[in-house]
């Protein structure tokens, strides 16, 4: 048998980590029968997506925006437990499709959770929260010690 080097697929020039690993993952759903993000996982994982979050730092707060389309608020789930706030809840397939005229389906069902570490401590009584038009919005204010100072200089 002879060894071949191995070349990533399409240019040398941008090869893309990261792809070849969604292509590593998309090889092995085939394999093993998965249909990944649909949720029909058998255990092996406990969720197959995760919604996409935007974290800012503005001033003396984050804003934390994710993309939740089509949940509705109550069933979305937002805990803070120290500097870790998660997300997660369930988005429930609409309708079942009984008939084989499904050529492709992408859109991703099921259980999630999303945690994200804060960078700095947070004032947990101040969070507000808010949801409109499938985008959570968490406004979430640094406590008190987490501010920077300004310290003035004596003479």
């Amino acid at each position: 048998m002879a060894l071949v080097r191995w070349q990533p697929r399409g240019s040398l020039s941008t090869w893309n980590p990261f792809r070849e690993l969604e292509e590593m993952r998309n090889e092995m759903s085939r394999m093993f029968g998965w249909h990944a993000g649909h949720g029909e996982s058998d255990g092996l994982f406990e969720s197959l997506w995760s919604p996409p979050v935007d974290i800012v730092q503005e001033g003396d707060h984050f804003v934390v925006k994710a993309d939740l389309p089509g949940m509705k608020k109550d069933e979305i789930e937002v805990t803070l437990n120290g500097d870790t706030l998660t997300i997660s809840g369930e988005k429930k397939k609409e309708s079942e499709t009984k008939d084989d005229n499904c050529y492709r389906s992408e859109r991703y069902y099921g259980r999630f959770s999303r945690s994200l570490v804060l960078p700095s401590t947070v004032d947990a009584n101040k969070i507000e929260a808010s949801y409109k038009d499938g985008v959570l919005n968490l406004t979430i204010p640094k406590s008190e010690e987490a501010r920077p100072k300004q310290i003035k200089i004596q003479s």
